[in-house]
């Protein structure tokens, strides 16, 4: 299984970070900033087998922050499905 993450420009300062297997979309990360594109990959490779899971089960996925349970949620259709493990993420950029 190969995973790559592409960083597409959807705004002045966001991207839309989109994963692919084995050249495959299987779902989508939260949207970053240029600062946070290499952070967000880390925390992408850290979950892969999970998001893999997720997606084998339920389809195409993104993944959104909510800042109200301060989590990040899967979401499939609208619908949660999980969250990423708080292990998987990275200090974000505006932290020191």
């Amino acid at each position: 299984m190969r995973m790559r993450v592409d960083a597409q420009r959807i705004g002045k300062k966001l991207h839309r970070l989109e994963i692919l297997v084995d050249g495959q979309r299987i779902g989508e990360y939260e949207r970053s900033q240029a600062a946070d594109i290499e952070r967000k990959t880390a925390e992408i490779n850290c979950a892969t087998d999970y998001l893999f899971r997720i997606y084998r089960r339920h389809g195409e996925f993104k993944v959104r922050w909510s800042g109200s349970r301060r989590e990040k949620i899967v979401y499939v259709d609208d619908l949660e499905v999980g969250s990423v493990l708080k292990a998987c993420w990275r200090k974000p950029s505006w932290v020191e």
